[in-house]
Formats: C-alpha cells, sequence, structure tokens
C-alpha cells in the first residue's frame, strides 16, 4: 500500500473545470479496511509530506486528511467492517456497503473542513458554500469509493494479497494518465479562446475586461442553479465569446451595439466543433422574457436556459464594467426582471454576491 500511495502521490490533482480529481483518494479510502485507522492516516498524509506547499497549507491538509479518515474508518467499523488480510471471508455486498459508508462520511468531513476554510477566508454564507462544495465532492468521493472497493476486493476476497497491488498500479498510473490527458485538453480548448478575446479588445479596448466579469458571473449563477460541471463550462466559454462576432462586423454603427454582433459570432469561430453548444447560447443570449428580443422573439421558458443565465450575467458584468459597484449591478437586473431578464437566474445572481462568488473590477 505505501508503494501505491507513493505512485499515486507522484500524479497531482487533475483540475478539470471546477471539479479536481486524484488518484490519491482512491488510495486512501483502499487503506481503510486493508490498513485499519493508523495505516489509512499513514497512507493519507504521504502526499502532503511530498508536496512544497507553505507551511500553513500542509499542516492544514495534513491535518485534513488525518480527520477525514480517521472518520471514515470509525464509520467503516460501525457498519461492521473488519481490517482484512489475504483470503479473509467475507460477504461482498456488505464490504460495499461498508467501503461506500466510510467513503460518504470521509467526503462529507472532507468537505466540510473546506467549507469553513473557504468561509472564514471570504465572509460568505456557510450554508451556501457547502451546498456548492457537496457536487464536487459528491462526484469525486463516488469514483473514490468503486476504484477503492475493487482494490479491496481483489486484496482480500479474490486472496491475491500483495499481487493485486501489482495489478492495480497499471491501472492507477492508466487512470493517471486519463484524468491528466482530459485536463491538459480542457485547458487547451480554453486556451484557445484567449486570442479571439485579446484581438477583440485591440478593437473595443475594455472587451477582455469585462468578458471576464460575465464569464465570472454566469459560471456563478449557472453553479448556484444547480447546473453541472459541462453546463457550466459551456455557458463561461459563451460568456467569453459572446461578444467575439463583433470581429466580423465592421462600418457604422459600431458592431459593438450592432443587433447582429450574436450570429456573426458563427462566422468567427463556427468551424470549431466543441464550440457549437456555447454558439448556440450566445445566438439566444439577446432575447428576451417578454418575448421582445432578438434574433427569434423567444419568449420565458422557451428561451435556453443557458441563454438565460448569460443574458443575466452579461448585464450584470457590462454594468460593473461601467463603473457600477457588483451591489448595485445586481440591483440593476433585479430592475430588469420580467422583461428582458429571468427572475430565477437573477435570484442565483443575488445569491452569488451574497456569497461573495461575484467577480470584482480590475481584481483578477
Amino acid at each position: 500500500m505505501l508503494v501505491i500511495g507513493v505512485v499515486a502521490a507522484v500524479g497531482r490533482p487533475q483540475a478539470i473545470g471546477a471539479l479536481q480529481f486524484s488518484t490519491s483518494g482512491i488510495v486512501q479510502i483502499a487503506a481503510i479496511p486493508l490498513l485499519g485507522p493508523v495505516g489509512a492516516a499513514i497512507i493519507a498524509v504521504l502526499p502532503v509530506i511530498a508536496d512544497r506547499n507553505e507551511l500553513v497549507k500542509r499542516v492544514f491538509n495534513l491535518s485534513q486528511r488525518v480527520t477525514y479518515i480517521l472518520i471514515g474508518s470509525l464509520v467503516y467499523e460501525a457498519a461492521g467492517g473488519v481490517i482484512l488480510g489475504a483470503a479473509s471471508p467475507i460477504r461482498p455486498e456488505a464490504l460495499g456497503v461498508q467501503v461506500g459508508l466510510a467513503t460518504a462520511a470521509a467526503g462529507m468531513v472532507n468537505g466540510a473542513l473546506l467549507a469553513v476554510v473557504i468561509q472564514l477566508s471570504s465572509a460568505g454564507s456557510l450554508r451556501a458554500i457547502v451546498a456548492d462544495l457537496v457536487p464536487q465532492v459528491v462526484s469525486s468521493y463516488s469514483s473514490y469509493a468503486v476504484a477503492a472497493y475493487l482494490l479491496v476486493v481483489l486484496w482480500a476476497p479474490a486472496g491475491l494479497g500483495l499481487a493485486s497491488a501489482v495489478l492495480f498500479l497499471p491501472a492507477i498510473l492508466v487512470i493517471q494518465w486519463g484524468l491528466h490527458t482530459h485536463a491538459t485538453e480542457w485547458a487547451t480548448r480554453h486556451a484557445l479562446l484567449t486570442p479571439f478575446v485579446e484581438a477583440l479588445d485591440l478593437r473595443h479596448p475594455g472587451a477582455a475586461e469585462e468578458a471576464r466579469l460575465v464569464t465570472g458571473a454566469a459560471s456563478a449563477v449557472a453553479t448556484g442553479m444547480g447546473m453541472g460541471s459541462a453546463e457550466v463550462d459551456e455557458i463561461a466559454t459563451a460568456a467569453r465569446l459572446r461578444d467575439v462576432g463583433m470581429l466580423a462586423l465592421d462600418g457604422s454603427p459600431p458592431a459593438i451595439v450592432r443587433r447582429d454582433h450574436p450570429e456573426a459570432a458563427a462566422q468567427v469561430v463556427g468551424s470549431v466543433t466543441f464550440l457549437r453548444e456555447p454558439l448556440d447560447l450566445i445566438a439566444a443570449h439577446h432575447e428576451r422574457v417578454d418575448g421582445l428580443g432578438h434574433p427569434h422573439g423567444l419568449r420565458g421558458a422557451d428561451i435556453p436556459l443557458g441563454g438565460r443565465v448569460l443574458a443575466v450575467a452579461d448585464t450584470w458584468g457590462h454594468h460593473v464594467a461601467e463603473g457600477g459597484s457588483p451591489a448595485d449591478a445586481v440591483a440593476h437586473c433585479e430592475r430588469m426582471v420580467g422583461q428582458s431578464l429571468d427572475e430565477h437566474c437573477v435570484a442565483a445572481l443575488r445569491r452569488a454576491l451574497e456569497r461573495d462568488q461575484l467577480p470584482r473590477r480590475g481584481v483578477v
């Protein structure tokens, strides 16, 4: 387990949008039934010992890992779990429940500790922060539970013992490679958008800053409405590129105020495959809930939800970019509810403001 833990610790967590995944979590959970509380805690602190973070972060990370592993171990034992050896006689379905409960407990404690730190550093609502962290914790720890269960089954009920470590090491390496590849692809896709935003900023100074504000607000609103990470990513991408169509327009009146710049975005980036869904949202973000928008005059729920989110973020970001405060910009959006903006999206914007999750002008 030490060997597997070292291999898993070498690969740092991979960030894919707002989520982070690490193979270390798999090994930490598997160590609970195989090594017991003390052994599992030793495995958990390995990545902390190896990293180069500043002291205060290392102390927090070490304490955090030991705490959630010990509590996970207590839950495992309370559910009837025992420390397993090679060829231990167990019921696989019972082991699955025990490992699942231990994983859930560890994930809840991990999320709670992170939420407290975020609340102390941001002065946001603890309840709201916990609500935002839950989807991330569930996503990560569900994967950890399944993979850890497979390792434990190979080690104990299957009777492979140490041989299971040899079999599992390639799987760890493949998982790390897959996560790295996915994270790199995600990062590359978003890096490709930067030249378009920079080119737009050259033609219309301030466009890049406004794009940053709108993107941050769109992500906060979409997340606050419980949308999945893939949907949030599409909306954030659409927010960055919502005015890119101005690069294809020229003449008078200025492209920045012309009604056709959302449709013109397809001329600029329409051939990029992964931007097809964001382009649909860009085309919809000038629709109005009262039906008086363009290009199709859609009304209310007929407007794609991502388009309604983007419309709110666009209105808010433009107001802040023009010198308004984040709170004034939210109030401005609230006055437009029922006319151009969706009430549920604006309510999510208000919650994001109260949680201190909205970007600030000039602060990256």
